[in-house]
């Protein structure tokens, strides 16, 4: 039953042959193929991937689960470990953050102070100007 359901399938199906391409087809196929990337755009790529490594992430090797105290404990002490750590980073985040705020402080005081010297001098100039005009 099989073997006709097959025949079948192929005398439905009609075979058209595959077109003949000319010269001009070729031609034209030639013209439409992009030109490979320049070595410096290669270069450029491959800095641009290196830029992008993965972070190191330290995944904790699986555990035998076993449901005794001794494991629950360790889930904790792991957690608390966690926790402290998170803290850390968060105070570390916190004081890197003070430090860059302190000198954009400092700096634009000192931008400030030597804008007004700047100007100050310019007056004294421009009275001198005035003084010899005269």
């Amino acid at each position: 039953m099989a073997e006709q359901e097959v025949k079948k399938v192929e005398t439905e199906t009609p075979v058209t042959p595959a077109p003949v391409e000319t010269k001009s087809d070729v031609a034209d196929e030639k013209a439409i193929v992009p030109t490979p990337p320049a070595a410096e755009e290669k270069e450029k790529v491959a800095d641009e991937l290196k830029a992008l490594a993965v972070v190191e992430k330290t995944e904790p090797a699986p555990k035998k689960i076993s449901g005794g105290s001794i494991d629950r404990d360790i889930a904790l002490a792991d957690l608390e470990k966690e926790k402290r750590l998170s803290f850390i980073k968060a105070w570390e985040d916190s004081e890197k953050t003070k430090a860059e705020n302190k000198s954009q402080k400092k700096l634009s005081a000192v931008v400030a102070w030597e804008n007004s010297k700047k100007a100050a001098l310019e007056a004294t100039l421009r009275k001198m100007e005035v003084i010899e005009l005269l």
